[in-house]
């Protein structure tokens, strides 16, 4: 897994490129039709945007290692080296004000639950420009097939990649406000990843 800007039209702002290569051979046939749970978590009403989407119930041991938090933080701390991706992690979070810190999975370690998820989003999929909770830090969204939507961010005209083994990451943000709109007959399906704080210092 590495990280790549997504565009130089966005640099300014805390969202990269993803790209997996071992997502790029994964075989989606593996994904059975009987194990989706519909999301309707504390939702009522058929017209609720999320219950176009559905949650696999099983761990793909291939796909959650890949976002195991040791392989993340590892891969963060290459993506933050660059002294631009520092400078935008500085400025959302002024981590290491005091120097104490040689790089930045030292200050995530043991801060961070990972929620790993493969989801499937159907016909009628609709999530509204939103901004997530501040108690997440990122989010990593991947294509596990070639899709025909992505994730579009409001600050920018690029959207994230519907390549199958292709995605986005962010940090979060008021600038990485972003929706989603799934009107195409087939399903999108992606890697979900949601880095929580648990710990807010």
């Amino acid at each position: 897994m590495y990280f790549n800007l997504l565009s130089p039209g966005i640099s300014h702002l805390p969202v990269w490129k993803v790209e997996i290569p071992k997502i790029k051979e994964f075989d989606e046939s593996l994904l059975e039709d009987d194990k989706w749970i519909i999301d309707d978590y504390g939702k009522t009403g058929v017209d609720i945007p999320e219950q176009h989407r559905f949650w696999y119930e099983h761990s793909i041991k291939e796909i959650f290692e890949i976002f195991s938090e040791e392989n993340i933080l590892f891969h963060l701390d290459k993506l933050f080296k660059d002294i631009n991706n520092r400078d935008i992690l500085n400025t959302l979070y002024q981590y290491n004000r005091h120097n104490q810190y040689a790089k930045p999975s030292e200050w995530l370690q043991g801060k961070l639950d990972i929620e790993c998820n493969i989801a499937k989003d159907i016909k009628g999929m609709k999530i509204n420009g939103h901004v997530d909770t501040r108690i997440y830090f990122g989010t990593f969204i991947c294509n596990l097939i070639d899709n025909t939507t992505s994730t579009v961010f409001e600050a920018s005209d690029v959207d994230s990649s519907t390549t199958k083994g292709e995605g986005v990451f962010w940090l979060n943000d008021t600038t990485t406000k972003h929706s989603i709109e799934h009107l195409e007959d087939n399903d999108r399906l992606i890697v979900y990843v949601q880095l929580r704080f648990k710990v807010l210092d």
